[in-house]
C-alpha cells in the first residue's frame, strides 16, 4: 500500500516538474502581451495629445 502511494506521489511530482517550464513560458508570454498592449495604448495617447497640441498651436498662430 505504501509503495503504491509513493509511486503515485512520484508520478505526480514528475508531471508537475514537466509542466513547470510550460507554465513559466505561458506566464512570460502573458506578461509580454500585456506589456505590448500597454505600450501601444501609451503610444496612442502620446500621439493623440501631440496632435491636439499641434492643432492648438496652429489655431493660436492662424
Amino acid at each position: 500500500m505504501i509503495a503504491q502511494t509513493n509511486n503515485a506521489n512520484s508520478q505526480m511530482l514528475q508531471k508537475a516538474w514537466a509542466a513547470a517550464p510550460f507554465t513559466k513560458i505561458r506566464e512570460r508570454a502573458f506578461e509580454g502581451a500585456f506589456f505590448s498592449v500597454a505600450l501601444i495604448a501609451m503610444a496612442g495617447w502620446v500621439y493623440f495629445i501631440t496632435l491636439l497640441l499641434v492643432r492648438l498651436a496652429l489655431w493660436f498662430l492662424g
